[in-house]
């Protein structure tokens, strides 16, 4: 059996490990945005959402984190 999607299943399950997703964001992302992100806090989500109007939506990889700084805290999200 042939694996559907390859490239797909290598970067999901690649960036799925919240580690790996730390690294590239520490790594990729500049100063200034690691300044606000709480690295510490990023979790993933799960990738399928209804929309307003009922139908179901799917992601690719989602995280929420915490931005510093703000008062109270807010909750973000980055989607890879």
């Amino acid at each position: 059996m042939k694996l559907q999607n390859p490239h797909d299943k290598f970067f999901k399950d690649s960036f799925g490990n919240v580690s790996v997703a730390k690294d590239f964001l520490l790594n990729y992302c500049p100063s200034e945005v690691l300044q606000v992100l709480d690295l510490a806090t990023l979790e993933p989500q799960k990738d399928s959402f209804l929309t307003p109007e009922l139908e179901e939506s799917f992601s690719d990889l989602l995280f929420n984190f915490r931005m510093r700084g703000l008062t109270p805290p807010s909750l973000d999200g980055i989607s890879f």
